[in-house]
Formats: structure tokens, sequence, C-alpha cells
């Protein structure tokens, strides 16, 4: 089964209420644009809501790419490349792993942007233990989603910064392909393995455990960015209301 389109979380109703204030703030930079300027003035309320909406943005961009790694992680070859199946199956896996720990850190910078902190004080190292200390007493059902977040993909924190600060991603099944991958090439006799299975069935077992282990955690980040949207939602209410 594909995975399915969940949501799109900048069409969430409390963040669809934001259009409005987001379009008076771009149609001000872009009339100072278009008139030379490269300054302009917005309220502060503008902003706010264009500094919502483009973390919202982006956790949904984050969203898009990896539904288009699974969308390759699902391929059983990858013809017209130079490249063997087990290179391309683990840099999709690498990709796949960045992007999903990005989705954490910027939904910390959307609970953080929503509360109305300054970009530099939550966006540098240490910002997210500074969203956290502010949530816990702004909102505990927001700070509590978060840490589920976290929690969620911590069995994938190992894979993941191995990838990001030592070496790329790898497993002893695709080891093995590489390893049958790269036998002609350093005359390996690989007739034992593939006397009790297939390059091809190795293959297949590869792409199920690596489709049903990521999709699964994929779907639950996105319900509980969802979860995320609605507990500040009363945020945008309150001061959408004061205007």
């Amino acid at each position: 089964m594909h995975l399915r389109r969940n949501f799109i979380h900048s069409e969430h109703p409390n963040i669809k209420q934001l259009f409005p204030l987001v379009t008076k703030s771009l149609t001000k930079a872009m009339t100072a644009l278009s008139n030379g300027d490269s300054n302009y003035t917005a309220s502060s309320l503008e902003l706010y809501a264009q500094d919502v909406f483009s973390r919202v943005a982006e956790i949904d961009n984050a969203f898009k790419n990896m539904r288009i790694t699974i969308e390759y992680l699902r391929k059983t070859a990858y013809r017209d490349s130079s490249y063997n199946f087990s290179e391309h199956h683990a840099f999709h896996i690498e990709n796949f792993l960045l992007r999903l720990t990005s989705v954490v850190d910027r939904s910390y910078l959307l609970a953080g942007s929503t509360m109305g902190l300054e970009n530099n004080k939550i966006e540098k190292i240490g910002g997210n233990s500074k969203v956290s200390k502010e949530l816990l007493s702004f909102s505990p059902k927001s700070y509590s989603i978060l840490k589920n977040m976290e929690k969620e993909i911590d069995p994938l924190r190992a894979p993941r910064n191995k990838v990001a600060h030592q070496s790329g991603f790898s497993s002893k099944k695709i080891s093995v392909l590489q390893t049958i991958e790269n036998a002609e090439l350093e005359s390996i006799s690989v007739k034992q393995i593939t006397d009790l299975i297939s390059y091809d069935e190795i293959k297949d077992v590869v792409i199920d455990e690596s489709i049903e282990q990521y999709e699964k955690v994929l779907l639950t980040i996105d319900n509980l960015v969802k979860e995320l949207i609605d507990s500040l939602s009363f945020v945008y209410v309150d001061l959408l209301k004061s205007t």
C-alpha cells in the first residue's frame, strides 16, 4: 500500500486564517521592491503571521521531500544510472533521516514563533531548549506533543547522527547487497550467499523493511504536527480577535 498524503499543514484552518495578514505583508514587500526600496513597513501582527506561516510551510516542504524519498525507496532498480541499487537505496535513507529530524526542529521553531520569541534566540544552538522552557508554562499540551515527537524519532537518532557526522548509512543487508554488486569487480565469490537467497530476494527484503519502518514514523510525526497546530490554535484566535 502506497503512502497516502495525510495533511497539508499550511491549509489547517488555524493557519489559513492567517492568509490575509500574510498577503498584506507580502504585498507591501513586493510593492517596495517594485519601487526600488529595500525596506517596507508591516504591522507587528502581519510580521507575526508571516513568521508562523513560513514555519508551517517549511514543515510541509520537509514532508513533501520525505514522501518523494519514500517513492524512491520503493524502487527495485535505478535504470540509466552508473550507481548500484544499494548506493541509491542508502542515499535515499540518508536523505529521509536528515529531513525527519529537521521536522522536529522546525516544529520547535513553529512553537517558538507562535509564542512571539525572537528568531535569533530560537534558531541558534540551544534554541529548542529555550522554546521548551517557555512552552512548558505557555502550553503544557504543546510541550508534551513536542516531547512525543522526539520520543518517536529517538530510535533513528543514532543512524541519523552517523550519517550527519561520521559516514553514510549502512546495514547488514545492504552490505550483503554491496558485496554481491561488487563481486565481479572485487573478485569475491558470493555463490554461498546466493545459493541461500537470491540478490533480488535480498533487495525485496531491504525495500520492505525500509518502507515499513520509515512510512510508519512519517505518518506518526505528520499526525503529531497536526496535533501541535491544534494545540497552539488559541494563540492565533486571540491575536486575530484583538485586531
